[in-house]
């Protein structure tokens, strides 16, 4: 199977190219336990968020990794998974959630310890295949009913088109059945309380929950995405507007919790990989290649790119509670913003490997996660190690 990737897309290689690392197949029938191993705090790592007092990781091979001293140790957490884990969500200091291969999400009830698989996205994939088909079928039947009884000669050829075009919707369908399951990837989570939350994922999958996960709708079908756009990033608020962020610059917003969407062009033409809100003004920004950071202060309506004084593509990043931005991202950049994104400020780190997720610690010093583990970012000046 071929992936549609931007060649100059980092984090598209890492993340879609990774169904070849042992145990991300999109294609497993099962889902085992991730394997418990000595040198997991040093794996991949792709994403990082404080529970409370508790850090939390997710990575490669299913490993979650949880750590209560503010990340000197770490200890490996049992999960029911050995698929790749690329986002990590929490509501509160107990409730989190998890996302990714395999179509996976996993829930944790007490701050990261513990987890438990919420959605299998193999199953549920297949579900969602066999009624593509019934729904095809269904559509087929209905249309050549209307064909025969039909009087008017004149609108013949076209009804004659439409059912064409509908059969091969169906064969299509029939097709992808019959073939191994594939549940694309998830790529994020949010949750705007601990009942309503959302997951997006490559292919614009798109899924919604009313119920704090214990059902997860497929809601793929009320997006106006006939490209199948990646939806790498999500954010929401309480009254309903709900973003995602996209390839081609493409910005999908709902204003009421995702009945219905409107595609916006931020002005961009490469790929986002997240969105970050901010927790002092309600700014949104939407980062991605080659340092690209644009802001809206209309909740995604309209957008401006911002300078981000780096050129690395951006993979993750965090918000503080005093206004504080952060954004980090390939050979280990990160920069840093204190008054919205009108100016940045890099911080230089020594080592050069790549950072995907950012966390913050109780004395104001961050946690960042990537290639290779883990590793502290010191001070608010920037130094690091």
């Amino acid at each position: 199977m071929f992936f549609r990737v931007n060649q100059s897309s980092i984090m598209a290689w890492l993340i879609f190219m990774a169904f070849t690392l042992p145990g991300t197949q999109g294609w497993s029938e099962t889902s085992n336990d991730a394997s418990q191993m000595d040198l997991a705090a040093s794996s991949l790592l792709l994403d990082i968020a404080a529970a409370g007092d508790t850090l939390v990781a997710v990575g490669e091979r299913g490993h979650i990794l949880y750590s209560t001293d503010i990340g000197n140790t770490w200890i490996q957490a049992k999960v029911p998974t050995t698929a790749m884990l690329t986002r990590v969500f929490f509501s509160s200091s107990m409730q989190g959630w998890a996302v990714g291969h395999d179509g996976h999400v996993l829930v944790t009830n007490d701050g990261g310890k513990h987890w438990q698989l919420q959605r299998d996205g193999v199953s549920a994939q297949r579900q969602l295949n066999t009624e593509k088909v019934d729904k095809s079928k269904n559509r087929v039947d209905r249309l050549r009913l209307d064909l025969q009884r039909t009087t008017d000669s004149e609108n013949e050829p076209d009804d004659l088109s439409t059912l064409d075009e509908a059969q091969y919707q169906l064969d299509e369908a029939m097709l992808i059945a019959n073939e191994p399951v594939f549940p694309p990837p998830l790529m994020d989570v949010w949750f705007t309380n601990k009942q309503q939350g959302w997951v997006s994922g490559a292919y614009g999958t798109l899924l919604y929950t009313a119920n704090g996960g214990r059902q997860w709708q497929d809601w793929s079908h009320t997006l106006d995405d006939p490209d199948q756009l990646h939806l790498n990033g999500v954010v929401a608020w309480d009254d309903g507007t709900v973003l995602l962020a996209s390839e081609w610059g493409t910005i999908f917003r709902s204003s009421n919790a995702g009945q219905s969407w409107t595609s916006i062009s931020s002005g961009y033409e490469g790929s986002f990989f997240g969105l970050l809100r901010s927790h002092s003004t309600d700014n949104v920004f939407a980062y991605g290649l080659r340092g690209t950071v644009y802001r809206s202060s209309d909740r995604g309506l309209s957008w401006s790119q911002l300078e981000s004084a780096v050129v690395e593509s951006l993979f993750g990043g965090y918000a503080s509670q005093d206004g504080r931005l952060l954004f980090v991202g390939a050979g280990g950049a990160v920069t840093q913003s204190m008054d919205e994104g009108n100016s940045f400020r890099p911080a230089l780190q020594r080592l050069r490997d790549g950072a995907y997720g950012i966390a913050p610690l109780p004395d104001g010093r961050f946690m960042l996660t990537g290639e290779g583990g883990s590793r502290l970012l010191l001070d608010a000046r920037g130094a690091s190690q």
